[in-house]
């Protein structure tokens, strides 16, 4: 009986430690997968966001001349009679 209980007490160990592994091995691909993730992969090129600086630029400097055309348009007509 001696032999029997001491190979169970073997065999829960290794399982523990097994399942202890597989927790680890899980949580390491977890991880590896995260970082993957959070890889950022450019779709553009530096002449593409140059050039999509530059128009962000003119759509500011339209909005703006737009507002200032407006700003006029109203002290002309409010000084008016």
């Amino acid at each position: 009986m001696l032999e029997s209980d001491n190979l169970m007490d073997i065999v829960k160990e290794c399982s523990k430690i097994f399942d202890d592994s597989i927790n680890l091995l899980s949580d390491i691909e977890f991880e590896i997968d995260s970082e993957k993730e959070d890889i950022i992969i450019p779709s553009m090129t530096k002449s593409d966001l140059v050039d999509m600086a530059h128009e962000v630029s003119n759509s500011a400097r339209i909005k703006k001349a737009e507002s200032l055309f407006i700003r006029r348009h109203l002290d002309n007509s409010g000084s008016q009679p």
